[in-house]
């Protein structure tokens, strides 16, 4: 499924922000026109309709693998106990659906951690040939193979969102492939926006504007949108078949803008932002983490996107976790061995912070009332990492922990529990869930279908 919003468009996503400006020749550059900036910001369409409220999705990421022993529940799949790691989600336990002994096939080319990385929400094999050494003697390999399941959801419900998917990030590191969760489709990296505030300026710009001066704004977009559809339909008929598509790509981004120039700004609480951290600053990564969910959250409830994702820094991350005692790198700790006392201590309470995030998370979806319930009611978050055991580069059991109704279609407060199966499955599941309609995802699974009981 191609999306609409082309990677050249999406890249170009935190210099608008910054600049508030809307470059033609970004659209046209390619096509051999070029013409001046002209002002340019998207503005937000209301939330649903009266008494029915969309369905949502949330990818959450953290890295380096956990400790199995100290994350699986105990008991029975209605009946069962949160294991340390997850102890923070216990106020959630209702709402949780534990989903152990996921296989991540790995075929092609890549190491641990660049296949575990690019094919956590595709399952398609990494491309061959490209920038990025690999670990040992893995060679080198290129960008992930395929489209990522939460691109697969906002192609199906992100249309009628001022954002089809928003990509959160929290000290993420540069453009590689260890750095990169979204995938659009194959070798159509998507990067996530690490810095809050310019998260804030593309979210929220609009919303302190005086009436006068949107309604005024509003009007040179339109003449901006005009003069821009007028270029790329008088081009159409001067090209070939291939750049005819490249020009019909452009007009569907400028029509989707276009909507959003006309729809109205939502009447939902702008979060607060603090400005004065150094968003990449090791010691401020819990706080980055915070004001990220934030704004997750409200991007939800005022329905600027129905997709979205928060990667807590990379894969190979070595975050120094000083506010929780855990001073060592990360990587650096999940490479030691099992024997190793300090080690398990570390790797726990590290596993057991991002529990806490993804526990606060939840608690902010679940303060936004909507219906009789809430937003968190009408969202599937899911949590999932890389690696099972950072010190094997492990591959099974890959730890999946997913949290609300999805608008219920979703049965909660439940433990699952399979033995080695391609993890693909429970990907086509969470697509399943959402209302795309896949009864396969990704290359790497030759099976058909979701994970028997889930749904």
């Amino acid at each position: 499924m191609t999306r609409k919003s082309t990677p050249m468009f999406r890249e170009h996503k935190t210099a608008r922000s910054r600049n508030r400006s809307f470059s033609r020749r970004a659209f046209l550059g390619g096509l051999g026109v070029s013409a001046a900036a002209a002002p340019f910001l998207p503005l937000f369409n209301s939330s649903a309709q009266e008494g029915s409220f969309p369905k949502r999705l949330v990818l959450l990421f953290s890295a380096n693998g956990t400790l199995h022993e100290n994350w699986v529940p105990s008991g029975t799949a209605t009946d069962f106990q949160l294991g340390p790691i997850l102890a923070p989600l216990e106020p959630f336990k209702d709402q949780l659906v534990i989903v152990d002994g996921m296989e991540q096939l790995r075929p092609g080319p890549g190491d641990g951690h660049q296949k575990g990385m690019a094919m956590l929400w595709s399952g398609s094999q990494m491309l061959e040939g490209g920038d990025f050494q690999g670990g040992g003697n893995s060679g080198t390999v290129g960008w992930g193979g395929g489209i990522t399941i939460d691109q697969e959801v906002a192609n199906a419900i992100g249309t009628e969102t001022p954002f089809q998917s928003l990509e959160f990030g929290v000290q993420t590191g540069g453009a590689t492939v260890w750095s990169r969760q979204s995938y659009a489709g194959p070798n159509q990296p998507i990067a996530p926006e690490d810095n809050p505030t310019e998260m804030f300026d593309r979210l929220f710009g609009d919303l302190d504007i005086d009436t006068e001066a949107l309604e005024k704004l509003k009007a040179e977009r339109r003449s901006v949108i005009d003069r821009v559809k007028g270029d790329l339909e008088l081009l159409e008929g001067k090209y070939g078949s291939d750049d005819r598509l490249k020009i019909e790509a452009h007009l569907d981004a400028i029509r989707a803008i276009e909507q959003r120039n006309e729809a109205a700004v939502p009447n939902c609480e702008v979060p607060s932002l603090n400005t004065g951290i150094d968003h990449q600053a090791n010691d401020e990564f819990p706080n980055v983490s915070r004001l990220q969910m934030d704004m997750l959250a409200m991007s939800l409830a005022c329905d600027l996107t129905r997709v979205a994702s928060l990667q807590w820094s990379r894969s190979v991350s070595n975050t120094r976790m000083n506010w929780i005692g855990v001073p060592d790198g990360h990587h650096d700790l999940s490479h030691l061995g099992d024997g190793d006392q300090s080690m398990v201590d570390k790797i726990t309470a590290i596993n057991t912070f991002y529990a806490g995030e993804v526990a606060y998370l939840l608690q902010r979806l679940a303060e936004i009332p909507e219906g009789n319930g809430s937003v968190l009611d009408n969202t599937l978050v899911v949590w999932g990492n890389e690696l099972s055991r950072g010190n094997s580069h492990g591959r099974n059991p890959i730890p999946f922990v997913l949290a609300g109704g999805a608008g219920g279609a979703l049965e909660t407060g439940r433990f699952l529990q399979y033995d080695s199966v391609p993890h693909n499955r429970l990907l086509v599941s969470i697509g399943q869930a959402m209302g795309a309609d896949v009864q396969t995802f990704g290359t790497n699974d030759p099976g058909s279908g979701g994970l028997d009981g889930f749904a």
